[in-house]
């Protein structure tokens, strides 16, 4: 098993440029993916360090060719090693390029199909990023790792202010993004 920390030491950490990149490239391919992680937080808001960008995509062969296509525009091209087989397995795929992707099919037990019905798009400028809500984001938090707890209990005071009307899914604050659900009867 590699260590975390350890094989991101050979990457340098990812920008807000380098997630605008992987999300275009990712659209323009019809990948399905969900963000999740640090800057699935950010986009809801809550900003916390982060130096990878983790993507929760379908667990099908099917699925392999777009998200393998999209990674390849990563200037070490580290994507070319994927065997698109390994869609099917389930095993999560760490991509250590210019920049390190994690590949997920399961965050905490949840798998792309499972997180669907939390799913929205979040407008980064004038792209579209695919992501889940507040209470998706909360499910895949469900682990012991220490910034797993602290994203938790942020995401679970936050989701109490919300439902206590402070915030509106409705009406954003001018400091969040905007918002909008995912038609699922329109499928990428």
């Amino acid at each position: 098993m590699v260590d975390e920390d350890e094989s991101q030491s050979q990457t340098r950490a990812a920008t807000l440029d380098d997630l605008r990149t992987l999300i275009r490239a990712l659209n323009e391919r019809n990948a399905p993916y969900l963000l999740i992680g640090g800057y699935a937080l950010a986009a809801h808001g809550y900003v916390r360090a982060t130096t990878d960008i983790d993507i929760l995509v379908l667990g099908e062969p099917s699925a392999a060719a777009n998200v393998i296509s999209a990674l390849m525009i990563l200037p070490d091209q580290a994507a070319k090693d994927i065997d698109p087989a390994w869609f099917s397995e389930g095993e999560n795929i760490r991509v250590n390029d210019a920049i390190t992707i994690d590949v997920m099919f399961n965050a905490a037990g949840q798998t792309y199909e499972t997180l669907l019905p939390y799913a929205e798009v979040v407008m980064l400028g004038d792209l579209p990023v695919h992501t889940v809500n507040l209470q998706g984001l909360l499910l895949t938090k469900q682990t012991v790792r220490e910034k797993d707890q602290i994203d938790r209990r942020v995401l679970e005071r936050a989701i109490e202010i919300a439902e206590a009307g402070a915030i509106t899914q409705d009406r954003p604050r001018a400091s969040q993004p905007t918002r909008h659900r995912k038609d699922h009867g329109n499928e990428r």
